[in-house]
């Protein structure tokens, strides 16, 4: 809150600074004549001019620089959630270690010889790792003389609806195994962004807001820390309120559509995914760990809580949430390479046995 009352203190500077030279040179407009008047108005417009350019310099830059208002990561826009057909954004195509389709990872193939096929679906803790959790889930398979090739289809904040559509616009390749690793951008990323369930990250700021709007959140820090407080400018108090956001009702419509969408992940994968090896293709989807410890209200406790009684009557879910310490976490759900070390060997434990029981047998 003291940031918004330092940056509302800034802008009544500016306005009590504009209205002051206004006012003088409405003094001067009655005692000059009309050549005087001129050279007055470009005296003023000036000092206007320069108020002005300051004004915007410390809103856009400074102000910035200093963490307020909305992420303007071009890194993150163009490159790490840059657009992509059917399933809204993935990676940017063929940049750094991005392959053509805009995945980290070599180019894939549509055959693997003797070996079972992973595709790995995640968000930003799938897509980020040196090596990510799919890579170091390989190495350990194949520690245990199980040759593998991975997909790893992860990008940055995309939720299981996008992995849904993800899965099947890449169905012309085999997969002995298929797995959803998430959790959090299906839950409690639908609380900080768009709060509808199933909707891809801050969908109504990329396809609904107007020019005029987006411009101002995305690089202005004063209207955007009054919209995180308000939520006016974005709109978003407006979808809120349509979603009845925060309601048991709506509690209740988040954690169907993610149970909802790993059901018909599932189907998909058993009825219309050819497997490579496998006598055919399985899925199954990793609930992943939260800190509860940089939790503090309660509408994250209990959709957690919910989530987690919901997801034991499905034996496909496995319940991953307290795998980790919280000296692994960065954030609420972002962990450092020894956590994704971890995860990885508790994965490849149980697609060894999967594999004994799918693959073996």
């Amino acid at each position: 809150m003291i940031n918004i009352l330092i940056l509302i203190f800034c802008a009544l500077i500016f306005i009590y600074l504009s209205l002051f030279l206004y006012k003088k040179f409405l003094v001067n407009n009655k005692k000059s004549s009309s050549q005087y008047m001129l050279r007055i108005l470009e005296k003023y417009s000036a000092y206007l001019i320069v108020i002005l350019i300051s004004f915007v310099f410390i809103d856009m830059f400074v102000y910035k620089i200093l963490g307020h208002g909305y992420p303007a990561s071009y890194n993150q826009e163009d490159i790490q959630r840059a657009p992509s057909p059917y399933d809204m954004f993935a990676g940017k195509q063929n940049y750094v270690d991005h392959n053509s389709d805009g995945f980290r990872g070599n180019e894939f193939k549509e055959k693997y010889p003797e070996k079972i096929s992973i595709a790995f679906f995640g968000g930003s803790t799938g897509y980020n790792g040196d090596p990510p959790i799919i890579d170091i889930i390989k190495q350990n398979l194949e520690a245990s003389h199980i040759e593998t090739e991975t997909f790893n289809f992860s990008s940055v904040s995309s939720n299981h609806n996008q992995h849904l559509h993800r899965l099947l616009k890449f169905s012309n390749y085999k997969y002995d195994f298929v797995l959803f690793y998430g959790g959090f951008n299906e839950t409690l990323q639908t609380m900080f962004y768009d709060p509808r369930p199933g909707y891809p990250y801050n969908f109504w700021i990329r396809d609904e807001l107007s020019p005029i709007r987006f411009l101002l959140l995305k690089y202005f820090s004063i209207p955007s820390e009054i919209d995180k407080k308000t939520g006016l400018i974005s709109n978003i108090s407006k979808i809120r309120k349509n979603e009845n956001y925060g309601s048991n009702e709506w509690i209740d419509r988040v954690i169907n559509n993610y149970v909802d969408t790993l059901l018909t992940s599932k189907n998909l994968t058993e009825k219309f995914i050819n497997p490579n090896k496998c006598k055919k293709a399985n899925f199954f989807a990793i609930y992943q760990p939260i800190s509860k410890t940089r939790i503090n209200d309660e509408l994250s406790f209990k959709l957690i809580d919910e989530t987690i009684k919901k997801i034991r009557d499905f034996e496909f879910i496995y319940d991953f949430s307290n795998l980790y310490q919280e000296k692994f976490f960065s954030d609420l759900t972002h962990v450092n390479q020894k956590a994704k070390e971890i995860m990885a060997r508790s994965i490849a434990d149980l697609i060894n046995k999967k594999y004994k029981d799918f693959c073996l047998n």
